[in-house]
């Protein structure tokens, strides 16, 4: 993560400092997103339960590789608190032991929640100006994650028990595409690695994250 960091860190100095050609228009920006998650369909008899959401908040600095401004890279920092509500079941005695359940046994909360460090890149095309702040954009790019903390949490009329540390992959990476005008943008998130890393027992990890939903910029 490290190595990373340094990389996004040289490389956005080294453009910002090829920019002194350009206008001062950029496009800063604070964000905020809400999406539905959900675990894809890979798996037979694989169920969603409840709605599970997605909560992300960070910051995205713009460095224009045009005079106009309206095409840019974006380099960022972020916070996500996840959750995911399925019919996974996790055993309760620390074995990463992992079962499907059936529709007759669902509980109460059968809930996988995890945080995570997010660091976005995003290739950005707008038709805005520096005097224009109604217009179209269209971002895309890749989201490193880095897992802060996991739990899982299961509740049903006969057992209650709250595990830390589940077997998530710490390291997160995914595609994502922003597409909008004004405030409003439809967000998508496609994870490129499994959400389960190879600590899972007897179960396969062809799960992987997608998310959908709404991502606001703020000046």
């Amino acid at each position: 993560m490290r190595n990373i960091l340094l990389i996004v860190f040289f490389f956005s100095a080294y453009i910002s400092k090829s920019q002194n050609n350009f206008d001062n228009y950029r496009e800063d920006q604070f964000y905020v997103s809400v999406y539905y998650n959900s675990l894809g369909d890979e798996l037979t008899s694989f169920k969603e339960n409840k709605f599970s959401t997605s909560f992300n908040l960070g910051f995205i600095r713009d460095i224009p590789l045009s005079k106009s401004g309206k095409f840019a890279f974006g380099f960022g920092v972020g916070l996500g608190i996840n959750s995911f509500n399925n019919n996974l079941k996790l055993s309760s005695d620390g074995s990463n032991t992992i079962n499907l359940l059936n529709n007759r046994d669902i509980p109460k909360k059968n809930t996988f929640n995890f945080s995570e460090l997010q660091l976005p890149f995003e290739i950005r095309w707008r038709n805005s100006s520096s005097t224009n702040y109604k217009f179209w954009r269209i971002y895309t790019g890749l989201k490193y994650s880095r897992l802060i903390s996991s739990s899982y949490t299961y509740e049903s009329n006969s057992d209650v028990y709250k595990l830390d540390n589940i077997p998530i992959n710490i390291d997160q990476l995914g595609f994502t595409l922003n597409i909008g005008y004004n405030t409003w943008n439809i967000g998508l998130y496609k994870s490129l690695r499994p959400f389960f890393n190879k600590k899972v027992d007897n179960f396969p990890l062809e799960l992987e994250q997608f998310k959908l939903g709404l991502v606001f910029y703020i000046l």
